[in-house]
């Protein structure tokens, strides 16, 4: 299994570029569809057919669908992320002042014996 080295700040920009060209793939289905039903008798002659018509509006709702759900849960990361980011500072607030007390109080011989593997 290759290990993924992505830069994950990059990665989210990427995500965010791809929905945007993704939503304007299905906005542009959606006109091609559109179009195709209004000058279907044009193009009947040509090959294209009302089940590939049907076809074409059918896959473009889905994507619609799926991408307003994509959306909403990549909010709800977003949301899930700055939470576990406020949560990892109160931590090491928390260890900081407990190794603060530690040392204070404590040989440096003794630290260890508290969890404390700092040097200094």
């Amino acid at each position: 299994m290759q290990k993924d080295t992505r830069n994950s700040s990059a990665h989210y920009k990427n995500l965010t570029i791809m929905s945007k060209t993704y939503a304007d793939q299905v906005t542009k289905a959606q006109m091609l569809v559109a179009g195709l039903k209004k000058n279907y008798e044009s193009v009947q002659s040509r090959g294209i057919t009302l089940e590939q018509i049907h076809a074409l509006e059918t896959a473009a709702n889905e994507a619609a669908v799926m991408n307003k759900e994509v959306e909403a849960l990549r909010e709800e990361v977003s949301i899930k992320a700055a939470k576990a980011n406020k949560k990892l500072t109160e931590i090491k607030n928390n260890m900081h002042n407990a190794k603060q007390i530690i040392k204070r109080c404590f040989d440096q011989e003794r630290w260890i014996d508290y969890g404390v593997m700092d040097k200094r």
